[in-house]
């Protein structure tokens, strides 16, 4: 399972990363991020760039939870491919390209989750005895926490295209190419505001996933509640957007075009 919708809020005066793809990812609590944000740290040396990731905006030794190494001397020909490994034992890793890398930055706010198992936990307070299958000993809900991020990132890019840079689309993970020019996904001003749906999406599938024990009916009205919960808190949007973060900080809410409601005279 790999967390491959994270929002790095770069400042691209200084440097530029996309394709992220973090694996190891723990949102049980305490796990390996704060709440589902790490902080990027990045310092360069010569031609080398050290990238490190840390669960606390401080930047202290021990927080540090995953760190690699890559070269950007032909970066203006190729973006540069940074391999994380963990660090702290943390079991993190994954990776990010470099795109651009102009001056070194520190404490860049990267948004792994939109939900950790604290956030579900609000909502099914007993996740630990749900089947081994579907809670992870070792990551707790992790594999819903990344599919219900990535529906949730990916439902918004839709209905809010125009405000997230154009009418475009991510080019699949699996694509050679690294960029990923649109959606912009660092204009959500205030990711938060897309928790609640994420909550109710991951409970949904892990529901979901529990009701094939056919003896456990419980389990789908679990998950048609969740389902309900998730539709009420997606038409409820009212999103906050910077549609410029590189030039500036002003944010404005907009409507989804689908949630706009017209009045016939």
């Amino acid at each position: 399972m790999s967390f491959d919708y994270c929002i790095a809020y770069e400042d691209r005066s200084c440097l530029r990363t996309s394709r992220w793809a973090l694996s190891g990812v723990d949102t049980r609590s305490p796990g390996n991020t704060k709440d589902g944000w790490l902080w990027l740290n990045c310092v360069k040396t010569g031609q080398t760039v050290t990238a490190a990731l840390y669960k606390d905006p401080a930047g202290a030794p021990q927080d540090k939870v995953a760190e690699g190494t890559v070269n950007v001397a032909g970066i203006d020909a190729a973006p540069a491919l940074c391999t994380f490994s963990p660090a702290n034992q943390s079991g993190l890793g994954g990776t990010m390209y470099l795109e651009s890398y102009l001056a070194d930055d520190a404490a860049v706010p990267v948004l792994v989750s939109l939900c950790t198992d604290s956030d579900l936990a609000d909502e099914y307070h007993h996740l630990a005895d749900l089947p081994a299958t579907v809670y992870s000993a070792t990551a707790g809900m992790a594999r819903y926490c990344a599919a219900a991020t990535r529906k949730v990132l990916l439902l918004a890019s839709q209905m809010y295209a125009a405000a997230m840079g154009g009418f475009g689309a991510p080019e699949h993970r699996y694509s050679a190419s690294a960029s990923r020019a649109v959606p912009d996904y660092r204009r959500l001003a205030a990711p938060d505001q897309l928790k609640e749906a994420a909550v109710h999406w991951a409970l949904t599938l892990a529901f979901g996933s529990c009701h094939e024990r056919a003896s456990h009916t419980m389990f789908s009205k679990l998950r048609d509640y969740h389902d309900t919960c998730r539709r009420e808190a997606v038409s409820a949007w009212n999103l906050t957007f910077n549609t410029n973060p590189d030039l500036d900080q002003n944010a404005d809410a907009l409507k989804a075009p689908g949630m706009v409601r017209v009045t016939r005279l």
